[in-house]
């Protein structure tokens, strides 16, 4: 492999550039609202459809300390397809115990001595999260948006959107914003801190009552805290005691008091999106600005941001691999940092900065 033909993944960082977004339904399909060249909001619903609702299997039997399993039939209170609540008596022997249902939903099927039932369905609504224009429906699955604005993607998620207005941390830091000093603004924003995440700042996000919390980065023994957290996390460095890039902060800080939506996409091996948030920004001028580039090789000149979260442009890109200090000889680009230091990066170590 040389470089003429090396494609570095795009990690984006864009104030105003073309979107094109997917918004999909679960694997269980559902019902598109919308049209093609339809104009949608932030917060309008493109989609619904039902999520899947477990299921409760009861061994009547041994509950109700039967001597057989025809004997059910006769001590039921209820019948398959019968709406029942939560606390509802469903069988009951003679002056004798009582079958309770655990769950609201209905009752599926009785025999054999067992009970099922199914909890009631829960609609589940996706939202555009843009502001933009339908270009493309696919009926049970899902819409294409394509809209302008402002994108910067980052390293991790929790796995949860929201859409708010983006606010910066106070000087004295997340952590120090107590309950008792409740600033209204935050609430229902998404929150920037320069510093690392720890408990107490998940903490303060719950009592706080911000959705979405933009941050450098944070310890590997925080990510089930940041999975259970109330709103969308996003890491713009990734894991560690890292500092947010300058460029990161210069970005955020211009989106001060904006609408966007946060996308903390979960990185997994098959997920092709990115952790992002897209902001809208008014486009100026008449001429529209184009989509990211993301098909180019890597060339001189271009921006990338390193695997530590640096950031520099590229001064040379050697044409046949290089020895490092651990041993290995790979493939590598010479990465001019913001500082002026220059460095050996492996090309797999970089992604390149739209």
């Amino acid at each position: 492999m040389t470089y003429e033909i090396y494609f570095p993944n795009h990690r984006h960082l864009l104030t105003s550039t073309l979107i094109r977004r997917e918004r999909t339904l679960p694997d269980t399909g559902g019902r598109i609202d919308v049209n093609p060249m339809t104009r949608v909001g932030l917060n309008d619903v493109i989609a619904h459809t039902t999520a899947p609702s477990p299921y409760v299997v009861i061994d009547a039997v041994r509950f109700l300390k039967l001597r057989k399993a025809s004997d059910l039939d006769a001590l039921m209170e209820v019948h398959p397809g019968d709406k029942i609540e939560e606390g509802q008596t469903i069988a009951v022997r003679p002056r004798g115990k009582r079958l309770i249902s655990p769950i609201t939903g209905s009752l599926i099927y009785v025999g054999e001595g067992r009970i099922i039932l199914q909890e009631t369905a829960e609609t589940v609504e996706v939202e555009a999260g843009l502001n933009g224009m339908v270009i493309e429906v696919e009926q049970g699955r899902g819409i294409t948006i394509e809209a302008y604005g402002a994108v910067l993607q980052g390293m991790w998620g929790n796995n949860r959107r929201t859409v708010g207005t983006v606010r910066i941390e106070p000087d004295e830091g997340v952590e120090n914003i107590f309950r008792d000093a409740m600033d209204i603004e935050l609430r229902g924003a998404i929150l920037v801190t320069k510093r690392q995440i720890k408990k107490v700042t998940l903490e303060v996000m719950e009592d706080q009552g911000f959705i979405g919390l933009i941050a450098p980065s944070m310890d590997v023994s925080l990510i089930d805290d940041a999975m259970k957290a109330p709103g969308a996390v996003l890491l713009t460095e990734g894991f560690g005691n890292m500092r947010m890039s300058a460029s990161h902060i210069t970005f955020l800080e211009d989106m001060r008091g904006r609408q966007g939506t946060l996308d903390a996409v979960l990185p997994a091996p098959l997920e092709p999106r990115l952790p992002e948030v897209v902001i809208n920004v008014p486009l100026t001028g008449t001429n529209r600005p184009p989509a990211p580039n993301t098909t180019q090789p890597l060339r001189r000149g271009d921006p990338v941001r390193l695997g530590s979260g640096a950031v520099g442009r590229v001064v040379d890109l050697p044409k046949t691999p290089v020895l490092l200090d651990n041993g290995l000889r790979v493939m590598c680009v010479q990465v001019e940092l913001v500082a002026g230091e220059k460095v050996i990066v492996p090309l797999a170590n970089i992604d390149y900065l739209g």
